[in-house]
């Protein structure tokens, strides 16, 4: 589902902000077309301009939803072929017009089209747990996200599929 069937409409005008707030505080910050802002979800898409992040051109439709233990990118090549679906687990979604933020808990992972994963910084997760930066609830957040990539790769592909789907039909419906 990953490619769409007809060509994509005209990217909105509006823009929203992601905000990702690190641990320590630090934040990273993104501007992102609108697609999809409702309660619940966020779907924006960025287009790399420059080599800073990902090769000119490159697409990521960023997916966040509200109770979720996870916000996911779904990543298109510049010539458009998918590279994948790369999720981070995080916290704390705060969604609003112009903004997403979220609290990021240090595991990602990488899921192929069939939802195979392929889990990053795990060991500082560990670190993360035994350090005691985080705390029990934590702790079992990131271990049922990962479970859930897991197991149910397939189902979160699909998700992100489904959500970047109904913002590319919304701006289509206008």
């Amino acid at each position: 589902m990953a490619a769409m069937s007809a060509p994509l409409p005209p990217p909105p005008a509006e823009r929203i902000r992601e905000v990702k707030e690190r641990l320590d505080g630090s934040t990273m910050n993104f501007s992102l077309e609108r697609w999809l802002v409702r309660e619940g979800l966020v779907v924006g898409r960025w287009v790399a301009e420059d080599d800073r992040y990902a090769p000119v051109g490159t697409v990521s439709w960023g997916v966040w939803w509200r109770g979720r233990p996870y916000g996911a990118y779904r990543i298109h090549r510049p010539d458009g072929s998918l590279r994948g679906y790369r999720v981070d687990v995080i916290e704390d979604v705060r969604i609003a017009p112009e903004e997403v933020r979220y609290r990021d808990l240090i595991l990602d992972a990488w899921l192929s089209p069939s939802g195979e994963a392929r889990f990053e910084d795990e060991e500082e997760v560990e670190a993360a747990i035994a350090s005691g930066v985080f705390d029990a609830r934590r702790a079992r957040r990131v271990r049922r996200a990962r479970a859930v990539m897991e197991r149910g790769g397939a189902r979160v592909v699909a998700r992100i599929d489904a959500a970047i789907a109904e913002a590319v039909e919304a701006v289509r419906a206008g």
